[in-house]
C-alpha cells in the first residue's frame, strides 16, 4: 500500500525536494603548509580531513535555515500568500533529526532510516584569493598553499573508496550567502507545499518542511563569511553504519574536534597553488621546483604556481 507521504512528494517541484545544484567544476582547498605532509604524502591518496558539523569554527553553523524559515513563514502569512491555518500548521517545525539512506551489506538492499552525524570539508571556488591566505598568514609572510580538485572527480572517488555499501550520504553544494536567496529559497518550498496541501497531508507537510530545514544547514551561512566562496563537501555518518568509517579526534583552541579521514584519487589534484609573499622570483621558482618534485615522486600529475596577488608584506 503506497503511504500517504508517497503520494505526496509528486505533486512537489523538485526545487522543493532538492533546494540545491550539486556542485560541478574545480575548487580549491586552502591550508597551511605544515599540513602538507598529511595531506599530500600518503603513498596512496590526497587525504584530507572532514571536521564534524557542529564543532565548526562558525558559531551560527547549522541554525540559520530555522531562523530564516521563521522569516519566511511571517512574510508569507502577512502578505496572505499562506494562510493562517497553514502557518500554523508549519511555523514550529524542527529540522529532522534522521534521513533515509538504501545500504547494501552483504550484498543486500534495504531503505534505512536513522539519525547520522555530518563532517564538513571547506573549498573555495576562488583559486587565488588573498581573503583566503590570510587565514595563513604568519608575521609578515604567507604560509598556505591550495589544492585544486575536481569536484566530480572527487566525489567518484569517494564513492568507490568510501562508500562501497552506500551507507554514507556524500554531496558537494555551493553555499548560499544572500539573505534574501536564502529566503527567497525557502518561500518558494513552502508556497510549493501550500498550494499542493489538502488535510490528509498534514504529517507529509510538516515532514517535507523537516527534511528541506536540515538538507540547507550546510547550505546558509551568514554574509560575513561571503569572502570565502565556498564550496562544501558533507558526508553523512549514520550512526548505525558509524563503523564504516572511523572517527578521530584533535584539539584546536581548547576544544576537541572530531573528523574523518578522506582519502582521494590523486588523478583528482589538477593544481597545487603556494601563497604569495614567497620573497624574491629565484626564492618562488625553487621552491616551486621542490613542490612540483614532491608532487612527482608521490603519483601526482599536477601543475605548481605561485599567488599571482602582489603582496610585499
Amino acid at each position: 500500500m503506497i503511504s500517504t507521504l508517497d503520494e505526496f512528494i509528486p505533486r512537489l517541484k523538485l526545487e522543493t525536494l532538492r533546494p540545491y545544484k550539486p556542485y560541478n567544476g574545480t575548487v580549491y582547498h586552502y591550508t597551511s603548509l605544515r599540513n602538507i605532509n598529511s595531506i599530500l604524502t600518503d603513498e596512496n591518496a590526497l587525504c584530507l580531513w572532514a571536521s564534524r558539523q557542529d564543532c565548526l569554527n562558525d558559531m551560527s553553523e547549522g541554525t540559520l535555515p530555522a531562523a530564516r524559515f521563521e522569516q519566511a513563514c511571517e512574510s508569507l502569512k502577512e502578505s496572505g500568500a499562506i494562510s493562517e491555518g497553514f502557518y500554523n500548521l508549519i511555523h514550529d517545525v524542527p529540522p529532522n533529526r534522521t534521513d533515509l539512506i538504501i545500504p547494501a551489506i552483504n550484498g543486500k538492499t534495504r531503505p534505512f532510516r536513522g539519525e547520522y552525524d555530518t563532517y564538513i570539508t571547506s573549498f573555495s571556488e576562488d583559486p587565488d584569493a588573498l581573503a583566503m591566505w590570510n587565514y595563513y598568514s604568519k608575521g609578515n609572510r604567507y604560509e598556505g598553499m591550495n589544492i585544486g580538485v575536481s569536484s566530480q572527480a572527487l566525489l567518484d572517488s569517494l564513492d568507490s573508496n568510501l562508500n562501497r555499501d552506500h551507507a554514507i550520504k556524500l554531496k558537494m553544494v555551493k553555499v548560499v550567502y544572500d539573505e534574501n536567496e536564502q529566503l527567497e529559497i525557502l518561500q518558494a518550498a513552502i508556497l510549493d507545499l501550500f498550494h499542493n496541501y489538502t488535510p490528509e497531508y498534514d504529517s507529509s507537510v510538516r515532514y517535507r518542511i523537516g527534511t528541506l530545514l536540515t538538507t540547507l544547514k550546510p547550505l546558509f551561512k551568514l554574509d560575513y563569511f561571503s569572502h570565502e566562496k565556498e564550496v562544501r563537501l558533507f558526508v553523512r555518518v549514520f550512526k548505525k553504519y558509524k563503523n564504516a568509517v572511523d572517527v578521530y579526534y584533535r584539539s584546536n583552541a581548547g576544544f576537541v574536534i572530531p573528523y574523518i579521514k578522506l582519502n582521494i584519487a590523486k588523478s583528482s589534484v589538477s593544481q597545487i597553488t603556494l601563497g604569495p609573499s614567497l620573497g624574491n622570483e629565484e626564492q618562488k621558482e625553487r621552491q616551486q621546483t621542490i613542490v612540483q618534485e614532491l608532487l612527482e615522486s608521490r603519483g601526482y600529475q599536477a601543475a605548481v604556481k605561485c599567488s599571482e596577488i602582489p603582496v610585499r608584506y
